[in-house]
């Protein structure tokens, strides 16, 4: 980008600041550019959207407030509408929507939203409302008492390291179906062995963080020597196979004594992806998914993300994303 003051060059900058948001202090990463030619600093209206999700993020993450696609997910697996949900919550049908569209409710409504999402207190909740018809109350404590034994074995702690979202999850409450949906989207038309699939994940979760402040499938990456990889890869790509959304060709190459692992997809609809994630996932496939395997990984070397953390093999934090390399601006 070009400065907007002489049209010259810019320098990024990101620092950890402390901002205020709701009687709190937090402290987040701030974006902000600077002139070259005249040392002045400025944002842009998309550097200020970001930062503006950057804490928002920081506040949810502190009072475990429930974050948008959650909201929705909760609401979904009762089977429930907008305005049946807020009645059951006890707010309005605009104040709920807006939550669903971003807004970060307050504290009270959060930790009403907070008890919906566990199946026991969500009947709870309809049993106490008043509004509802004993017609809807019947259907919807049904359908909650078919989640209960699903959510007292919990896949997903099996699968991920960390199972809530924070800066180490992108954000985003991590869901083996959208992490699988990534795989054979990814899959699609280059069916890339086991390496170059961890690459293309590793940045298509990073960049969609650097750009709208959650990661698609939450899943937390480790730095170890071969470059960033999904944390317990392994298990995750067996349990999406297992799921059907793709498949994993294995042949052995007697030259290297190696087993190669190559992934096909089985997936023509994506219903766990938003469409803005699969534009991230098409335009990382665009840019990197032609790259060799050995150029990936090199890249990927690069990134502040691996360099920080590969000699002891630690988790990333997806704030190193907001300083990604690839793919280029």
């Amino acid at each position: 980008m070009k400065s907007p003051i002489t049209g010259g060059e810019v320098r990024q900058h990101i620092q950890l600041e402390k901002l205020a948001f709701r009687g709190d202090t937090l402290t987040v990463p701030y974006i902000n550019y600077e002139c070259v030619d005249t040392e002045k600093e400025f944002t842009t209206r998309e550097v200020d959207e970001q930062n503006l999700r950057l804490l928002h993020n920081a506040y949810r993450e502190k009072h475990n407030i429930p974050f948008p696609d959650e909201i929705i997910e909760t609401r979904n697996k009762y089977g429930v509408s907008q305005t049946k949900m807020s009645q059951i919550l006890g707010f309005g049908v605009n104040t709920y929507r807006e939550y669903e569209n971003g807004n970060v409710p307050q504290l009270n409504n959060a930790k009403l939203i907070a008890r919906a999402a566990k199946p026991k207190q969500f009947i709870e909740l309809v049993e106490e409302c008043d509004s509802l018809s004993q017609k809807d109350k019947k259907k919807f404590i049904s359908k909650a008492k078919t989640h209960i034994e699903y959510d007292a074995y919990p896949i997903n702690e099996f699968l991920f390291k960390v199972q809530e979202p924070d800066s180490y999850t992108g954000y985003k409450k991590p869901s083996i179906h959208a992490f699988s949906e990534m795989v054979a989207f990814l899959a699609e038309d280059i069916e890339p062995y086991k390496v170059k699939m961890n690459k293309l994940l590793y940045y298509a979760d990073s960049y969609h963080f650097k750009e709208h402040g959650q990661s698609i499938s939450g899943a937390c990456y480790q730095a170890i020597q071969m470059g960033p990889v999904p944390y317990k890869y392994g298990t995750l790509f067996e349990y999406g196979e297992e799921l059907g959304y793709f498949t994993i060709k294995r042949t052995y190459f007697e030259e290297f004594d190696i087993e190669g692992e190559q992934f096909v997809s089985n997936k023509a609809d994506f219903e766990h992806l938003s469409e803005i994630e699969i534009s991230t996932l098409r335009l990382i496939k665009k840019e990197l998914g032609h790259l060799p395997r050995k150029e990936l990984e090199r890249i990927s070397h690069e990134e502040v993300g691996w360099l920080e953390n590969e000699k002891e093999r630690k988790m990333i934090n997806y704030f190193s994303a907001l300083l990604m390399k690839f793919p280029k601006d």
